[in-house]
């Protein structure tokens, strides 16, 4: 049932994101578009053995892009690109990149309720509780907010990688690659 609650939340976010977007946008285009690529497969096909089939496999790279363009009339401050990491797949660490732009990169190891450059667990050692950096498996989601204006008709672009864990997560992860369109932006 979280879960449910989880996907309708995002789901209301993303209409009421793009609904304010549409309303101040110029004809044509999309504010916010997210791609999935598989690495694993990509790279195989370069070496001359292409999959037989476009399945996900357990184990394989998938690198996301979030691009997102300014579709107003004016310059955008404090752009949030958010996206969720699906399950089964675990953060890259070191992998987030962004162009187009100085921007803070968080992670959050609780589903997006709590965010931070580094998030911390605790741990027990020697009989004493200790704060630890979490491992990047542990992240939940990845988020960018963009601290330069993001001018009319400017891209700002996000990325990371992901690696598939389990074959069972697979049809999830096919599911997403071909749809590609998870997460959100936000701006004012």
């Amino acid at each position: 049932m979280r879960k449910v609650s989880w996907a309708v939340l995002v789901l209301t976010l993303l209409l009421a994101v793009a609904a304010r977007a549409v309303a101040q946008q110029p004809a044509g285009g999309d504010a916010l578009v997210i791609t999935a690529e598989n690495r694993t497969a990509a790279e195989e096909a370069a070496r001359g053995q292409p999959r037989a089939d476009d399945r996900v496999r357990a184990g394989d790279l998938i690198r996301y892009t979030l691009i997102f363009t300014n579709p107003t009339t004016g310059p955008v401050r404090n752009v949030v690109l958010r996206n969720p990491l699906g399950e089964g797949l675990r953060f890259v660490g070191g992998s987030a990149a962004f162009r187009g732009g100085e921007a803070r990169v968080e992670y959050s190891i609780d589903g997006g309720a709590t965010w931070s450059a580094q998030p911390m667990i605790e741990v027990e050692e020697n009989g004493r509780k200790a704060r630890r950096p979490a491992p990047p498996e542990l992240y939940t989601d990845v988020r960018w907010t963009v601290e330069t204006d993001v001018q009319p008709g400017a891209r700002v672009v996000a990325t990371y990688e992901a690696r598939l864990t389990t074959a069972e997560a697979a049809t999830t992860a096919d599911n997403e690659t071909s749809r590609a369109k998870r997460g959100g932006a936000e701006h004012n």
